[in-house]
This record gives C-alpha cells, structure tokens and sequence, in this order.
C-alpha cells in the first residue's frame, strides 16, 4: 500500500534548522531535511485505491505509524508512541521503502515512497509551489481549529 512520487516541491521551516543543529535530542547524519512534500505519483504498490500515476500529492511530517492504537484509529496518528517522522526517522513494519533497518530521507531528495495512508492528494488547480508550505503551517492552524469546531464550512 505503497505510493512513489518524484519530489517537485517542499517546504521549508524552522524545524527543518532545529532538527539539523539538534534541538530536538540526537540527529542522525547523513540527513535529508524538509517535511513538506510535494510531488507527483511515479508508481503505486499493490492494494493502493486513492492514488494513481499522474497524481499531485502531498505529505505533512509523518510517514508511518502503527495504525492500530487507539489514537491511530481516531485519525491522531501524532499521538501514536511508533510514529515515523519525514526524514532522520526510523523506518518501521517494512510499510516505508520496504525496509525497516534505514532512515527516513525528507522533501529534499528525489523522490520518496509512503505508505497511501499519510498522503493526500493535492486538488487540480491549486498552484504547487504554494501548496507544499500548507502541508505544515496550514495544518497546523486548521486543526486545532477543527478540533475545537471553529472549521466548520472550510
């Protein structure tokens, strides 16, 4: 339930400076930063239903959890203690690039494979060079904003 896509965009923020330097604890080098993806689908993998070659998508900071916790279930994947970040993040269940042993590599490679559950599809029209920031900032202020019910109609 894999999605391949070719980077074309990704964000940049200040986090990406802080998980560099090692504000946030130890920091695996080589690292490729950048959380905010944004590409196109080169190729699906088997049991993949949202996504087809061609498609803009995007991907926030996660990309893997165990998605069978309570929190996983009420969509608070953030909240699950096996959370796999974007990038300088340990690959688990074999669902990321198919092996668990390597890291996560962020927005500033290549191209990048996850699990269909952590992307979304960016919708036609929207410029892509714009979108890639919203994938962090924007979802951080909506959903808060959502959760406590002030996103109704947005």
């Amino acid at each position: 339930m894999q999605v391949k896509f070719k980077m074309l965009y990704a964000g940049i923020c200040h986090t990406d400076l802080h998980k560099v330097q090692g504000d946030f604890g130890p920091t695996t080098f080589p690292m490729v930063p950048g959380h905010e993806l944004l590409g196109e689908v080169t190729e699906i993998g088997e049991g993949v239903t949202k996504f087809k070659v061609g498609d803009n998508v995007g991907v926030g900071c996660l990309v893997d959890s165990c998605l069978e916790c309570d929190q996983c279930k009420e969509d608070s994947e953030n909240y699950c203690d096996t959370i796999t970040m974007t990038y300088d993040g340990d690959k688990k269940n074999g669902r990321v690039l198919g092996n668990k042993d390597m890291k996560t590599w962020g927005g500033y490679s290549g191209s990048n494979v996850v699990h269909e559950h952590f992307v979304c599809k960016i919708p036609d029209g929207l410029p892509l060079d714009k979108a890639a920031p919203i994938l962090c900032a924007g979802i951080t202020m909506y959903d808060p904003l959502s959760h406590w019910g002030f996103a109704n109609g947005v």
